[in-house]
């Protein structure tokens, strides 16, 4: 059993994973109320549903978008920069004291 309390992180995620299934039980639900006319007469209640019906569950089906998504969001100005490049001023190369390391020198036989 593990009692430690919520921090923000494991909080966060509850409700990242909360969200998540809420939206995949909605887009289920529109989905089976768009190809379930009984069920779709359900959801409005008692009301008529006439031919041009505009609830959720029929923009969903038509596949209609909202304005909303069409607006552009302006895009931040990319600055260019040149990065410095790092030069070397000399390379001092050592020879190895052996070849092979004692240790992983070739087989005694």
């Amino acid at each position: 059993m593990n009692l430690r309390p919520a921090t923000e992180a494991t909080l966060s995620r509850r409700l990242h994973r909360m969200f998540a299934a809420g939206a995949i039980a909605l887009t289920l639900l529109l989905g089976a109320a768009a190809a379930s006319p009984a069920l779709h007469h359900w959801l409005h209640g008692d009301t008529a549903l006439d031919a041009e019906d505009a609830c959720a569950v029929v923009l969903f089906a038509s596949g209609v978008t909202l304005t909303a998504a069409a607006v552009a969001v302006a895009a931040l100005p990319l600055v260019w920069r040149v990065a410095r490049a790092w030069s070397v001023e000399a390379i001092y190369l050592a020879s190895p004291r052996y070849l092979r390391q004692p240790e992983r020198g070739p087989p005694v036989r």
